[in-house]
């Protein structure tokens, strides 16, 4: 008897356990499509803010290279290019280089 009482209650708890979860999970699933289409959206924008222009400088000795870019990479290699082109690329290593953001 007990037996039976137990598997009893366990066919009515399990099923509706198990569509709670699922259910949960579903909502789980649509928060978190919103979030990578948001995401893929911002990505094919190229930034949030496409107004921000990152210029970075490098002064080895007394000339100063800047080069101005929409991200800091881009930037940063570009005044990095311009200052092997005159120098030795010991004086133009990626320490040197001051950035800043402008938006």
């Amino acid at each position: 008897m007990k037996k039976s009482f137990f598997a009893l209650m366990l066919a009515v708890v399990l099923p509706a356990a198990n569509a709670a979860s699922v259910t949960e999970l579903e909502e789980r699933i649509e928060v978190l499509e919103a979030r990578v289409a948001s995401l893929e959206r911002i990505i094919l924008s190229g930034s949030r803010n496409s107004n921000r222009i990152y210029v970075c400088s490098v002064k080895p000795f007394q000339k100063l290279f800047e080069a101005s870019g929409k991200n800091e990479w881009e930037a940063r290699r570009a005044v990095r290019r311009a200052c092997n082109a005159e120098n030795s690329a010991m004086f133009c290593e990626d320490s040197a280089i001051r950035c800043e953001k402008y938006e």
